[in-house]
């Protein structure tokens, strides 16, 4: 699954971040009514306004982590809900390092413009940052062995 999956997320993620550099700005279009805006935003840090301007060490962490998953998914063989953890959050991490190493700073492009009270300041975020989100979550409920102490 994770020489599939990896590459083709890694694609896709980079191929609607060259689609909303041609063609969105940084003034928001509606796509979901109220709930969902296309905005371009050039983050020069990561999420939540972390680390602004640290692109080239943030770019080689996200290159690392990934490598790393890749690494991992590589030398052994995991079930298929950690094994599909393991790819988005490997997926992600490439991703955005790509945007960090080749441009500077990450295309995002997702917007929740919505006036609900949790998310209605929620950052700009782009497909990799929903791998890396939606990795997490699977990888938190994926059932674990337990251990034997002996």
């Amino acid at each position: 699954m994770p020489t599939v999956l990896v590459p083709l997320l890694l694609a896709l993620d980079q191929t609607l971040k060259l689609w909303a550099l041609e063609h969105l700005s940084p003034v928001p279009k509606p796509l979901l009514g109220d709930l969902l805006y296309l905005t371009l935003v050039r983050n020069t840090g990561a999420g939540f306004g972390l680390f602004q301007g640290q692109a080239s060490l943030l770019g080689l962490l996200s290159f690392l982590v990934g490598a790393g998953l890749l690494l991992l998914l590589a030398r052994r063989r995991y079930p298929p809900l950690p094994a599909l953890a393991l790819s988005l959050l490997a997926a992600g991490a490439l991703g955005n390092g790509v945007d960090r190493l080749g441009r500077g700073w990450v295309v995002d492009y997702l917007d929740l413009g919505t006036s609900i009270p949790l998310i209605a300041n929620f950052p700009v975020f782009n497909l990799a940052d929903v791998c890396v989100t939606l990795g997490a979550a699977l990888l938190l409920l994926a059932p674990r062995r337990r251990r034997r102490w002996i």
